[in-house]
């Protein structure tokens, strides 16, 4: 008896909650349904309106950006003009040559003379000193100065 109260009464459960679903769909179609006739022409009109005047805008911007670049393309042309030609790229031998006539001759003393750190750093002198007086950057002076030390 029991058991067959409890049956009865989960059937009734499931039978409401079955009912209450269907109910919240019937309100949730009927509403959108009010929604969509409450909705004025005017809305959908202004939609297409927005998108026209969103193409328009977009067009404009296009051409806006056209007429810069146009200007800026006659403008280098123009300082092209005024430099006399365009600039022209040298060929990898010309760049070494010019570096090459640029840089310090070291004819005189090719090989840098690393024996001479030691004594001049015993002597106390600074590494900027032993550097300037070598003519050797200050990370060989002190590459030299670890490496002895080693």
């Amino acid at each position: 008896m029991l058991h067959a109260s409890y049956e009865i009464w989960g059937l009734i459960l499931v039978v409401l909650l079955i009912g209450t679903l269907f109910f919240k769909s019937f309100l949730n179609r009927r509403r959108n349904r009010r929604e969509l006739e409450s909705l004025p022409v005017e809305k959908e009109a202004g939609a297409y309106r927005g998108d026209i005047e969103h193409r328009a805008l977009m067009f404009l911007m296009a051409q806006k950006t056209d007429s810069v670049l146009a200007a800026l393309a006659r403008a280098i042309d123009q300082e092209r003009q005024k430099l006399g030609g365009v600039v022209r790229n040298p060929s990898m031998a010309e760049a070494l040559d010019a570096m090459q006539a640029a840089a310090p001759s070291t004819a005189g003393n090719p090989e840098p003379d690393y024996e001479r750190v030691m004594p001049m750093a015993h002597r106390g002198m600074d590494v900027a000193d032993i550097a300037r007086r070598l003519h050797l950057p200050e990370a060989e002076v002190c590459m030299v100065m670890r490496l002895n030390a080693a």
